[in-house]
């Protein structure tokens, strides 16, 4: 796969040598910041539909004019120190994303994901939150989502297909454990977790931010098998500045 600006050898090692661990920051929304949000996203003129599921609408240029995402901009640096915003927008699922990163096919040297949970829409009773999972691989090759072993025939709207693993970096070698694919990953073909480990899952908790590396592969769990029939959410990305 070709970037449409390939990253120099430098600019990779610096993605690489920024690599942590994800979290969660609690209280990063208050509950009236969140309702805020909602309204935004109701009013928004810009959704699209994508192919895939999710229905998204693209905030980045609003992020200095509309005083409630300006303060969370600000907010982002203050967490993570000085970096720019390359992509903002709302995403409504109801289907649970699968292996991707979070990649921008110009090669930024890409920083770190913010993740906002603003809602969760449960089936039919309250079965706790959902997950955000995490791999201990990382990706540097683009915005790609992630099949090992064979091809398959679902849609992608932006990332591109991966179905050998030759350039995922830090692969294992060891099968992958099959409490945590039970637990949390039932959506996903076991045959594309070969190569993969397991890091961590972290609660998706409308109010707090999830802090994670934008080149970490990373799914949701399946949160249709838990109960839960949609969620509603902020993906914020950042890239340190050249």
């Amino acid at each position: 796969m070709t970037l449409y600006r390939t990253r120099t050898q430098e600019e990779r090692d610096t993605i690489v040598a920024n690599l942590g661990e994800p979290y969660a920051k609690e209280n990063f929304l208050s509950q009236l910041e969140i309702k805020q949000l909602i309204e935004l996203y109701k009013v928004s003129q810009n959704k699209v539909e994508k192919n895939t599921g999710p229905v998204t609408s693209e905030f980045c240029q609003d992020m200095d004019s509309i005083p409630i995402l300006k303060t969370i901009k600000q907010r982002i640096i203050d967490e993570v120190g000085d970096c720019d915003v390359y992509t903002g927008f709302y995403f409504h699922v109801t289907r649970p994303h699968i292996i991707h990163n979070d990649d921008d096919k110009l090669g930024p040297v890409i920083y770190k994901a913010f993740t906002l949970p603003l809602a969760v829409e449960y089936i039919n009773e309250d079965v706790g939150y959902p997950k955000l999972c995490f791999f201990d691989q990382y990706y540097l090759e683009g915005p790609s989502k992630f099949f090992n072993g064979a091809k398959v025939d679902i849609p992608t709207f932006y990332n591109t297909q991966v179905y050998e693993y030759s350039q995922v970096e830090n692969k294992s070698n060891k099968p992958f454990d099959q409490v945590v694919f039970n637990k949390y990953l039932t959506h996903l073909k076991p045959n594309w977790l070969t190569g993969l480990s397991f890091k961590t899952a972290i609660e998706w908790r409308p109010g707090n931010a999830i802090v994670f590396d934008c080149a970490r592969l990373h799914c949701a769990s399946d949160f249709l098998a838990q109960g839960i029939k949609s969620k509603l959410g902020i993906s914020i990305f950042t890239k340190l500045r050249q």
